[in-house]
């Protein structure tokens, strides 16, 4: 459940590669302020990175990767809304960013202790690493693919990728409450 709800904010975080081309298209922003959009992602992660690593050392990867959805799951609620309003939407990637660095750091950690002989007898010495990459480079790929499929021929092109996003991100969090915590 942990690698899922890494994939799901990876996915949440990387949808809106794509959106860029579609936002331009609608000419409703400045091809400036689609750039930056990038840069406030950035910044968001960075500050989920920082933030959250020592966080989780100290208090516990489930605490902190708990939230980590549900960041992701408003930042993609705000930037359907934000389609053209620059601070909803760059509100919404700040988020994005943040959640992406909650999982990174927790959710990454958390995927490594549950992948030892503690948790998963079967575990082999490197498992840990490979799941939570895996997890991260998945939901980075799948997330940029729906998002462009469905903003070149899916409805509500500006509003559907992220509605999925939302449900996914539902789901998630349900399956996540179930995961024991691995630091003491």
């Amino acid at each position: 459940m942990v690698a899922l709800a890494v994939f799901i904010v990876a996915w949440g975080g990387n949808e809106f590669t794509p959106m860029m081309v579609f936002y331009r298209g609608e000419d409703v922003f400045s091809p400036v302020f689609v750039d930056a959009l990038l840069a406030f992602y950035a910044v968001g992660i960075a500050i989920g990175l920082l933030v959250a690593g020592p966080l989780s050392d100290r208090y516990g990867r489930r605490v902190v990767m708990l939230p980590a959805p549900i960041v992701g799951l408003i930042g993609s609620i705000l930037i359907a809304m934000g389609e053209t309003s620059e601070p909803i939407i760059f509100t919404g990637r700040m988020l994005s960013g943040l959640a992406l660095g909650m999982a990174m750091t927790a959710g990454g950690s958390w995927i490594k202790e549950l992948s030892s002989p503690a948790f998963d007898p079967t575990a082999k010495p490197n498992s840990g690493a490979k799941r939570s990459a895996m997890a991260m480079t998945g939901g980075f790929a799948v997330g940029a693919l729906i998002a462009g499929l469905l903003a070149q021929w899916g409805p509500i092109p500006g509003q559907l990728p992220y509605m999925i996003h939302v449900v996914l991100s539902i789901v998630t969090i349900v399956g996540l409450m179930t995961v024991p915590e691995t630091r003491q």
